[in-house]
Parts: structure tokens; sequence; C-alpha cells
């Protein structure tokens, strides 16, 4: 079955002012990057379709499609990387075959909270590539805005799961919650909150702040000390910001600090707060409050 491969790795902290001289062109690019994957999976056969697109053929005949435009994309941030980001792509793409191929890791389904239109803008992405499939990915609904993604998190790479992962690693679906929940509280690193006068900031990474709201553990009990009921925001995937429902003041400044943060930023969720209410995460209003 053909399987379409996106080699996803995000780009932090590039630089911004590298010069532009001496880039390679999109099809240089794309020999060097076959040539290195060919030598880094010798089981592998590998074409090239056209520029910034590859033909992956593996071992046991599973036919599947990178598309480069990201490898290339961080490339031109900084020229003088070019083997570090051609390296740094290619071990993730023989990580995401290796996953395809082998099953999926139980133990590192992880569930990633993400706004809703991010499906159709993948799916765009990919057909704009020349993409003939397009993956259904496993997801289930938080709020109107938002849908919880399940993925598989490695050292060098997070790829997400579609229905046949959940064969093969045998996972059922009214279990999944519970086994990503488990998962991502087990690999996250410290929970942290620091703030004062009644706002906070949750940490945990960089990678999983807006996923903590599915954690019941990090919000009962009392553990926040805000005034009234928790009221978070998560207007990026790496910010959390909490304050009290009985704390105008600190609504007003989480709203504030969510606006700022969402607007023109990257990976965004949303500008909405949400209360932790009777077990769950809900939409809040100033008007709803009990």
């Amino acid at each position: 079955m053909k399987r379409i491969l996106q080699l996803l790795l995000a780009a932090i902290g590039l630089f911004s002012g590298c010069s532009q001289s001496g880039i390679v062109t999109p099809s240089d690019f794309t020999r060097e990057f076959a040539d290195a994957l060919r030598k880094a999976g010798p089981g592998l056969k590998v074409a090239i379709v056209r520029d910034l697109e590859l033909k992956i053929t593996s071992a046991d005949g599973r036919d599947s499609t990178a598309f480069l435009n990201n490898a290339y994309d961080v490339y031109k941030q900084d020229p003088k990387a070019k083997a570090d980001v051609i390296g740094r792509f290619v071990t993730a793409g023989l990580e995401t075959i290796g996953a395809i191929r082998d099953g999926v890791d139980r133990t590192r389904v992880v569930p990633v909270i993400k706004d809703r239109p991010w499906l159709e803008e993948a799916r765009q992405a990919l057909l704009s590539r020349g993409a003939k499939e397009v993956p259904e990915h496993v997801y289930e609904d938080f709020s109107p805005d938002l849908i919880v993604l399940y993925a598989e998190d490695s050292a060098k790479n997070i790829r997400y799961l579609v229905p046949k992962d959940l064969e093969l690693g045998k996972i059922e679906r009214s279990e999944l919650r519970t086994l990503a929940c488990a998962n991502l509280k087990r690999l996250l690193p410290k929970i942290e909150c620091r703030g004062t006068n009644g706002v906070f900031m949750v940490t945990a990474g960089g990678d999983y702040e807006a996923s903590l709201l599915l954690l019941d553990s990090v919000w009962r009990d009392g553990q926040m000390e805000v005034k009234g009921e928790v009221v978070v925001a998560i207007p990026t995937r790496d910010l959390l910001l909490v304050t009290g429902s009985q704390d105008p003041r600190g609504i007003e400044k989480v709203k504030r600090m969510a606006k700022e943060a969402s607007t023109g930023g990257s990976y965004r969720l949303t500008q909405k707060l949400f209360v932790y209410r009777n077990g769950k995460f809900a939409e809040f209003t100033v008007n709803a409050e009990p």
C-alpha cells in the first residue's frame, strides 16, 4: 500500500540573518538528499520523481513519497548547514519508514492539540506538492475550534497516526486517549508553574504545553492557587497561561497575552479561554461563569 511520507522536522533556532549566497538549486538539493538517503538506508530504492520529490521503495516492496520542500526551506535559512539539515531530515525519514514497516510503538503514542483548520491545511499542502493520496489522521474533537491528534513521538521525529497504525499496534480507539495521556505524563520533563498576581505560565519542555489540558492530574484537587475555577489559554502549542475565574484582572491579562501570542506566531491554536469544570475543560466566557 502506498503511503505519503511528509518529512517534517521543526526548524528551531535558525539564523535569520544568514547569507543567501551559494544556495544550491532544488534539483541539486534533491540529488544530494537522494544520495544521502541511499547511503543511510542501503535496503531502500530511491528514485527522483521531480525536484524536491522522491519515490522510496522499501525492502519489502512498500512505496512511499517523500517531499523535500520543508528540508529545502530549512537549508536555505543557513546554507552552510546543508549537510546537517540533510542528515537530520534523512534520519527522521528513515525513522518514519521503519515505524510504518514495523508497527507503532504503543509506549510512544501521545496526544497533540491542534486547531481544526490544520487538517485541511495539511491536506492541501500535500496535494499542492503532487500527492496522489492524503493520509487520514487519527483524531477526536476537543472543542469547536480544536482537535486532539494522536502521534508517535520519538527522539528525532513525530509522526501523526493513521487508522492502519492502530490496527498494527493493536490499539482500540476506546483506549487511545487513556494510553496517550499516560505516555505523555511519563515522557514529559518536569512540569513547572511560574508567575505572580494571579497569572501563571505552565511549562513542560516546549512541545506539549497545550496537551497538558488533557492531563487531569495537573488540574484537580486545587493544585493551581487561583481565585475560583482554573481558567487557561493556549494561544500556541508551547504557551499555557493560567488564571482564576474570579480574577477579572487576571482574565483580562491572559486574554491580552493570548491575543499577542497568537497574532502572526507559529503553532497557533486559539485565543479562546477554557475553564476546568467537572473534571474537564470547556470554553469559558465571563457571562457563563457560575
